[in-house]
């Protein structure tokens, strides 16, 4: 079978040959390196790919860094190079994870910069903690080899990320709390899933934290994306929440959201930001609470809300743009004396699909 990706590395422009791969241009090596496995399955051609990954990152290397340690009485051999080490995830869960813990403990050796990052590629597989995973080390990215939501963590321990400026793409936690410890506005988090309070749940964080970090096709339950008491300030793109999800207050880019009932700053106010097809369930979208402010005009559109939603009858300052009620009992024609100056209603359905324009 061809392979569908095709692999360039750059010879010319400010990020040439020789300088660490971007965030995008990770994930398009990656995805060619997963197509490579695929088709050949072979440890040759496994080296072979991570060697051409390697010299698209700094410079090729002359062969595969071999470290060498004991895990249990398992001879550790990962694969390597000088911005990358490979956890092949070919043991039993509790051996992948130590392999990872170890690998990622190698990776800090190398003192990763923002112009020179490591990556820790894991292979699919399970891996379990008995106590969490801590990733602590900024420029030090911890993503699926595939790009899929393939990286299982079993066992009691589960994902925390407690410092800025790192990418985690492709981990599931299943039902437990992926754990993110503050605002961390340099952080991206892709396609990873949790349970109940994650991505900033308030059950570790104090009642005033503030989530700013980049979180995209991520899932968690409820209280997830500073939910409860906090402040969904970051950028949220195809992201799936439960109840009381996406922060008491909401200021940030919101795009193709879904949160269950009481979502998106259910006791507070959506202070400002863009909030563009997204779904809450009742009383979410400011239910106790105003759309914006004198000091911010927040824009929203082709968003849907249940019973109660957009305001429950607070102050309007921003702009609602072809958004639905899917309560009957709930009319957008109630709202319109509450918009205040730079505030409109247009084109807003009610349940009943009758336009609603202020």
């Amino acid at each position: 079978m061809s392979n569908p990706y095709i692999f360039t590395t750059r010879n010319i422009g400010p990020n040439a040959k020789g300088s660490a791969l971007t965030i995008d241009e990770l994930d398009n090596s990656l995805l060619f390196l997963s197509a490579s496995l695929i088709s050949s399955g072979s440890i040759t051609d496994l080296s072979q790919s991570l060697s051409l990954l390697s010299g698209s990152v700094v410079s090729l290397e002359n062969e595969v860094l071999i470290l060498s340690q004991s895990i249990n009485n398992i001879e550790f051999h990962p694969l390597s190079g000088s911005n990358y080490i490979f956890v092949e995830a070919n043991g039993t869960p509790i051996q992948n994870a130590n392999y990872l813990t170890a690998s990622y403990d190698i990776a800090k050796l190398s003192t990763p910069t923002g112009s020179n990052r490591f990556s820790v590629l894991l292979g699919p597989g399970k891996y379990e903690f008995n106590s969490d995973f801590v990733i602590d080390t900024p420029y030090i990215d911890v993503v699926s080899l595939t790009g899929d939501r393939d990286v299982y963590i079993t066992g009691s321990g589960s994902i925390v990320i407690g410092t800025d400026n790192v990418y985690v793409k492709g981990i599931d936690v299943y039902d437990k709390n992926f754990t993110i410890t503050s605002s961390f506005p340099n952080t991206i988090i892709k396609n990873c899933k949790g349970g109940d309070e994650s991505f900033g749940g308030y059950a570790s964080l104090s009642s005033s934290y503030i989530i700013g970090s980049t979180f995209i096709d991520c899932e968690g339950g409820d209280y997830s994306f500073a939910g409860g008491g906090g402040y969904a300030y970051g950028t949220f793109i195809n992201c799936i929440g439960g109840e009381y999800s996406f922060g008491q207050y909401c200021d940030g880019t919101f795009t193709n959201c879904v949160g269950g009932d009481n979502s998106f700053a259910h006791q507070g106010n959506i202070e400002d930001g863009i909030f563009e097809n997204c779904t809450g369930g009742e009383e979410s979208f400011a239910f106790q609470g105003d759309i914006g402010s004198n000091l911010g005009t927040p824009i929203m559109k082709n968003c849907t809300g249940g019973y109660g939603s957009f305001t429950g009858g607070g102050t309007i300052y921003g702009l609602l743009q072809t958004c639905k009620f899917t309560s009957p009992s709930d009319d957008f024609s109630n709202l319109t004396a509450s918009i205040q100056p730079g505030g409109a209603i247009r084109e807003c359905l009610n349940a009943n699909n009758i336009a609603i324009n202020s």
